[in-house]
């Protein structure tokens, strides 16, 4: 499954009446990602890099499913 193809599943286990936030955070997150990355981007990015390379604690992508009350068996 492509990670678009993920990313559909999850707007479509989104509610109906909690679009329209869905929909502003999608606009402003293209927003954010057709900018270009500056120098603390770019920090950002290189100590996430390391953190997962270092196995230190992060919160899995399966647990953040779990909190948003998304069934990860479905995506």
């Amino acid at each position: 499954m492509t990670l678009k193809e993920q990313a559909y599943k999850i707007i479509d286990a989104i509610p109906e009446e909690k679009m329209a936030k869905v929909l502003t955070i999608l606009k402003n997150l293209k927003e954010i990602i057709d900018e270009e990355l500056d120098e603390f981007d770019i920090q950002l990015i290189e100590e996430a890099k390391q953190i997962i390379a270092s196995e230190k604690e992060f919160i899995p992508f399966e647990e953040v499913l779990r909190e948003a009350g998304i069934n990860e068996k479905e995506l």
